[in-house]
């Protein structure tokens, strides 16, 4: 058996601290990392004792300067790992109407951009030396999103396709990345996200019950979990074998059941499970209207807020049209039925400024409909894009979106009638290369959607998600930008520049135009019972569909084709 040389994340206890002992016990190389130093000391005494010498480092995955000075340890003691393997994460369990901004950035920051940050600074090695592992520790929740399980499970899908985008760039460069799914462990990992219950409870909230049927729940959760050594048997195969998997699973009979029916169940039926489950029953609200339903659209200055300010302003709505920049909704201004706002939804003030002026020209009614389509993109191969284009990209797509979610469905739910209309996009669902960050935050956006549907229905409150596909707007100009402003460090992905035209002529053809996905968000805002997805033009109705059945070795054999990424690299896709 070959040695490997391995770092590991999260190595002071439970998935992290089994992986580290059972790859020693295999004869590997380890620097086990975590935040603790006292726990560290104390895996490497175990370590001792059993005949192992280990190496241990403090490293903060959040913290770019621990990244930098773990990094320059880690090549003067071992060099350059053969693989790292993620283990480091958080998860805090509750509605997402009472988890914090704070709360959500942490998971965010955590459990995705501190993987991706870890592993950037190595990847140019990998890469030269022609050979390399990442080995990503995910969850079952990266593909069934739970009501109560929202933060968490919107930082896991996001790693899903953080880990999917990676493989497909980093695959011709010989650099493996590969993703390990468990359900629930029995660790102190899922007794912490148990923990801070009892601080969201307050006296009156709508939101009580159902934390007192989490707290019953959790003995249950615990009993069907899996035990973390194997859990880190897996990842040992997946970090070892000459030729891993994309994915390996590693669930209890309860979660494969779980995900089954998820998959095979209707939207409805499986969320009625859900609410059933979670003691989420059906209130009767005290619906009132002003007569012409009002109607709040973020971003629509955009190319899809803009039209779709139109539609629904066509469609009988009294459209406040928000945008960060001013002067992107003065082509808006002498609309009928139009009101224009300034609303950052990166920043508090900003969003609590136009809400309060929304109020008051409404005599404190709010709005009946929500459109998130407040969007940021940066298209980059992910080795270029630094850690502030990830934090800009999750403020605005995914926290952003819930910053104004939280504010309007509170009114919402006291009123109990009311609509939430989030712009995802097929690269919600499915992953492909140079828009890893957009992708990411989308994915979390989806999964953000699903457990706010489940938890507010019962208040009267519909949330809807929309599906554009591909729509240009310069993808080719901006990723050969950033490959042009990297100089010699993106040397690599030059033989990429004289594809990209081509490349983003197939996509056109595949995607659609802004009026047509407008007049799918005005459908979603006025159908009476809505459904949970709406996909735009046929072709992303098609990839929606499709995605959950396709194996990644055949998504991955499309994208390398169509990327041209068989003329980056020396590694063919088989």
């Amino acid at each position: 058996m070959d040695t490997r040389t391995l770092l590991v994340t999260g190595a002071t206890g439970g998935i992290g601290q089994a992986t580290v002992l059972a790859l020693l016990e295999e004869g590997h190389r380890v620097v086990a990392t975590g935040r603790d130093a006292t726990s560290l000391l104390a895996l490497r005494s175990r370590a001792r004792d059993a005949g192992h010498d280990l190496h241990v480092l403090e490293l903060d995955v959040t913290s770019p300067a621990s990244i930098a000075e773990a990094h320059d340890d880690v090549i003067a003691r071992v060099g350059v790992p053969d693989v790292i393997v993620h283990a480091a994460g958080i998860a805090e369990l509750g509605p997402l109407m009472i988890t914090t901004e704070p709360a959500l950035e942490r998971h965010f920051t955590t459990n995705v951009i501190g993987a991706m940050a870890v592993s950037r600074p190595f990847l140019d090695a990998m890469r030269e030396r022609g050979h390399g592992r990442i080995v990503h520790v995910g969850a079952v929740v990266d593909r069934l999103t739970l009501a109560t399980h929202g933060a968490y499970g919107a930082s896991m899908y996001a790693l899903r396709a953080l880990n999917d985008t990676l493989r497909q760039e980093l695959r011709p460069f010989g650099i493996d990345v590969v993703l390990v799914e468990p359900g629930t462990v029995r660790t102190g990992f899922l007794d912490s996200a148990f923990d801070g219950l009892d601080a969201k409870r307050t006296e009156g909230s709508r939101w009580n019950e159902v934390i007192d049927r989490l707290q019953l729940l959790k003995k249950a959760v615990s009993w069907i979990g899996v035990a973390p050594e194997r859990v880190a048997g897996v990842l040992v195969k997946a970090s070892t074998v000459p030729a891993p998997r994309r994915r390996y699973g590693v669930t209890a009979a309860g979660a494969t059941v779980q995900l089954g029916a998820k998959h095979l169940l209707p939207t409805r039926a499986f969320d009625g499970l859900v609410r059933a489950t979670l003691g989420l029953a059906r209130r009767v609200g005290s619906a009132r209207s002003l007569g012409t339903p009002i109607a709040l659209v973020t971003g629509a200055g955009g190319r899809l807020g803009g039209p779709s300010v139109m539609a629904l302003a066509d469609a009988g709505f009294r459209v406040f049209a928000t945008d960060a920049d001013e002067s992107t909704l003065d082509k808006l201004r002498e609309r009928p039925n139009v009101e224009t706002l300034v609303l950052d939804v990166t920043d508090p003030r900003s969003v609590g400024a136009a809400l309060r002026e929304v109020d008051a020209r409404t005599g404190g009614y709010g709005v009946d409909l929500l459109l998130n389509a407040a969007g940021h993109v940066e298209p980059a191969p992910m080795d270029l894009v630094d850690d502030a284009t990830w934090r800009r990209t999750f403020a605005v797509n995914a926290v952003g979106a819930m910053r104004v979610t939280r504010v309007v469905a509170q009114r919402m739910c006291d009123r109990g009638s009311g609509r939430i209309v989030n712009v995802s996009s097929v690269a919600g669902v499915m992953a492909f290369p140079f828009v890893g960050p957009y992708q990411a935050s989308k994915f979390a956006l989806e999964a953000l959607s699903d457990a706010l549907r489940q938890e507010l229905h019962p208040f009267g409150v519909d949330v809807v998600l929309i599906e554009p596909s591909f729509i240009a707007d310069g993808f080719a100009a901006r990723v050969s930008k950033s490959i042009e402003e990297r100089g010699e460090a993106a040397a690599h992905w030059r033989p990429l520049l004289p594809h990209l035209p081509s490349i983003e002529g197939r996509l056109g053809v595949l995607g659609g135009d802004a009026e047509e996905v407008a007049s799918v968000v005005a459908t979603a805002a006025t159908t009476t019972e809505p459904a949970a997805r709406f996909a735009a033009p046929w072709t992303a109705s098609v990839a929606v569909r499709a995605e959950p059945w396709l194996p990644a070795a055949v998504t991955d054999r499309i994208f390398h084709e169509l990327f041209a990424l068989k003329d980056v690299g020396s590694r063919p896709e088989p």
